[in-house]
């Protein structure tokens, strides 16, 4: 769980001054604010070292989509709150498309 959270801690990382995505698009949300650091592809950029891959089947298996959400909105150690940043339906629309890669 705490290797969970600290992956997703990596998440946004560096997305903070990508242009936010319109609507409640999973996909569009994701490449505006992740991909940047954690590839279009959802395998992680070298400098974010630690973060899952989100293509990886046993992520997918152990990271529920609630767990997402709560660490997009909340953020962690090294990875900002994007409460104030995304609307609850872009934080949920992109914790299910991690889901999809």
């Amino acid at each position: 769980m705490s290797r969970l959270l600290a992956a997703l801690l990596i998440l946004f990382v560096c997305c903070l001054s990508v242009a936010a995505a319109a609507g409640n698009d999973g996909e569009a949300v994701y490449k505006a604010r992740c991909a940047v650091c954690h590839g279009k592809d959802g395998v992680p950029k070298s400098f974010a070292k630690g973060a899952p891959a989100f293509n990886d089947e046993a992520w997918k298996k152990g990271a529920s989509t609630a767990e997402i959400e709560k660490m997009v909105a909340e953020g962690g150690k090294r990875m900002p709150s994007f409460r104030n940043k995304l609307t609850e339906e872009e934080i949920k629309a992109v914790a299910a498309y991690l889901k999809t890669l």
